[in-house]
């Protein structure tokens, strides 16, 4: 991938039209999304907010907020997913990674609103997530995810995730993607 097309991978805007028809602008997430990204937390239902967060995340704490926006688009990478509702930018999903100490891996993480949910928009961000660890040389993506989450499963299964029980946690699953296989 030459420097041009790596660069356009991991800063490009773009507008996707969704199966329902709704068009969306993903794009990096910026530190000035907070707001957006406090409100679309919160807006989640219990059972989307359990399947993201794998337990009870009512109201969004400050210090996670400041987790999630710790986005340096180097180690922490994230796209958001915007609609624009009546000339207000609303979020309708949030796709991220941060990458492992070695630099080989990134552990990644794809929610989508209740209401925008079965209409493709996961696979866009997930493809967005995967494209950038491409342009970065990393070798595997990976979530751990409740085994309860159906449309997630789907999902991956669909895009060629490999998916196995943690070992440490019969109720959640490992999904796992080689993305960038290093040269032997």
């Amino acid at each position: 991938m030459s420097e041009d097309q790596h660069h356009e991978a991991l800063t490009r805007t773009v507008t996707e039209k969704l199966r329902n028809g709704r068009v969306v602008t993903i794009r990096p997430m910026r530190r000035e999304d907070i707001e957006l990204e406090r409100e679309f937390i919160s807006n989640l239902s219990q059972e989307s907010r359990h399947q993201r967060f794998l337990g009870g995340v009512g109201k969004p704490s400050e210090q996670l907020m400041r987790q999630l926006m710790d986005v340096d688009h180097d180690k922490r990478e994230a796209f958001i997913a915007l609609f624009d509702e009546d000339g207000t930018e609303k979020e309708v999903g949030v796709s991220r990674y941060a990458l492992d100490a070695d630099g080989k891996g990134a552990e990644c993480a794809v929610v989508v609103a209740d209401d925008w949910q079965v209409q493709g928009l996961g696979t866009l961000l997930l493809k967005r997530v995967v494209e950038s660890a491409k342009s970065r040389g990393i070798e595997l993506l990976y979530s751990t995810e409740s085994a309860s989450n159906n449309k997630l499963r789907e999902v991956a299964e669909h895009m060629g995730w490999d998916c196995r029980t943690d070992p440490r946690d019969a109720t959640q699953v490992i999904y796992s993607l080689k993305v960038f296989p290093r040269s032997r």
